[in-house]
């Protein structure tokens, strides 16, 4: 997705686009393996305003993805809805300096994207909102119980039957162990 900076009037830019999880690699990579299928494409709504030599993007991306619990094995679905805002500023080689004594903070430092040209693509910090927003350890609910350590059976169907296991090995001993408080 890019934005023609040319586009951009005094009121900003509206885009509202649907795209494939193909047209984003490391999303792509994702569905192959499996571990995010994208049910949906991503819908992308975005404004664009200028604010002297900076570009300053907010948007909302949603889709749907299948994912797999980390508990009990299940796949689910999960809505995404990310909202984001990206600040651009046109890269400028002639800019660049050598090192000096001092230290300046760059662009990048200060969480500026930079641009070349008289576009912006959007497509990579797009992709990047995308990946944040996946959970790292997906639960298809908060009470999700998972698997029964013994037998493997999915405790949100019900208890197994499986007997609690017996704590064994050198603290075995300090299971019962309580300390008295002085007063």
């Amino acid at each position: 997705m890019n934005i023609e900076l040319d586009d951009i009037k005094d009121q900003g830019l509206s885009l509202e686009r649907s795209e494939s999880f193909e047209h984003f690699p490391v999303l792509n990579e994702l569905h192959g393996s499996g571990e995010a299928v994208f049910v949906q494409p991503l819908d992308i709504q975005v404004t664009a305003r200028r604010y002297d030599e900076m570009i300053v993007v907010e948007g909302v991306v949603t889709t749907v993805v299948r994912l797999q619990c980390c508990r009990c094995l299940q796949e689910f679905e999960q809505s995404l809805d990310i909202p984001f805002s990206l600040t651009f500023e046109r890269h400028d080689p002639q800019m660049e300096v050598e090192e000096e004594e001092e230290v300046e903070l760059q662009a990048e430092d200060l969480g500026v994207l930079s641009f070349e040209g008289d576009e912006i693509d959007l497509s990579e910090s797009i992709q990047e909102q995308v990946v944040m927003a996946l959970p790292i350890k997906p639960l298809c609910h908060e009470g999700c119980r998972g698997l029964c350590s013994q037998c493997g059976a999915d405790l949100n169907e019900g208890d197994c039957g499986c007997r609690e296991k017996v704590m064994e090995g050198k603290f075995a001993a300090l299971k019962n162990f309580k300390v008295k408080k002085k007063e």
